[in-house]
């Protein structure tokens, strides 16, 4: 899951989807399209005229995102404790997709050299 360096002022939605589109250096329209929701649902969150988003789609932004679906709905981060395997998995796979290939050879070779020393799983 994403560490949260955020400012600790995002407490309104509209602020908290503003700082994610705009640390994943993404346009509204393809945060949208990613979540399969409208753009004009993301224009209503992002200018404050939608105050709250369900569950449901907090979970997808933070399996999509990374960012704790608790910190989406509240602003509060969780602790520590609660960052899942899963969630540290799916935030490497997410970087890892945004990779060029030299970044990717990088990444191959540093698992080749796990597997050689015995660390990895």
């Amino acid at each position: 899951m994403r560490e949260i360096s955020e400012p600790a002022n995002l407490a309104a939605m509209a602020l908290r989807m503003r700082w994610i589109i705009r640390e994943q250096q993404i346009k509204q329209v393809e945060f949208a399209k990613t979540l399969g929701i409208s753009a004009n649902y993301v224009y209503l969150l992002t200018s404050g005229r939608k105050k709250a988003i369900s569950e449901p789609l907090a979970r997808l932004i933070e399996n999509t995102y990374g960012y704790s679906a608790q910190w989406v709905l509240t602003g509060q981060s969780p602790g520590k404790g609660q960052v899942a395997l899963r969630d540290l998995q799916s935030e490497t796979i997410r970087k890892v997709k945004r990779m060029n290939v030299n970044e990717l050879q990088a990444v191959a070779a540093f698992i080749k050299a796990l597997k050689k020393t015995g660390t990895e799983d």
